[in-house]
């Protein structure tokens, strides 16, 4: 995930597209599908960021952070309904996630991209801890 978080985009997506071509059964494919809509976020093509962030975590055995990209995807995309449906699936998987366990899973580069998707976590109530 480092490339697309380093705003290395196009490496990153022919990296991600090879990898889920050769392996599209691998028991981790979400987690390609997730760091395709972080390439995406990080350009501002938030309707294929979302696009691609909710198929990840509407996969099989898909990781509680992977919906939290979903959420925020789809805060950048502007549909809050997508939104909150997401945050409502990560507090019922686990209620204490914050941004900072966001940050820390996915350590971002780009401060303009760690903003945006540090509001989107606080729009939707995923504040840090005190």
């Amino acid at each position: 995930m480092d490339r697309s978080l380093a705003t290395r985009t196009q490496e990153a997506r022919l990296h991600i597209d090879l990898a889920m071509r050769l392996s599209p059964l691998d028991p981790l494919h979400y987690a390609m599908q997730g760091t395709r809509a972080f390439t995406h976020m990080s350009v501002g093509e938030d309707v294929e960021a979302a696009e691609w962030a909710d198929r990840a975590a509407r996969s099989p055995g898909s990781h509680v952070l992977i919906a939290m990209i979903a959420a925020v995807a789809n805060v950048l995309k502007h549909d809050p309904v997508r939104a909150a449906f997401w945050a409502q699936n990560v507090r019922e998987r686990n209620s204490t996630l914050t941004s900072e366990d966001f940050g820390r899973a996915f350590p971002m580069k780009s401060d303009a991209m760690r903003v945006r998707v540090q509001q989107a976590l606080a729009q939707l109530g995923f504040s840090s801890r005190a």
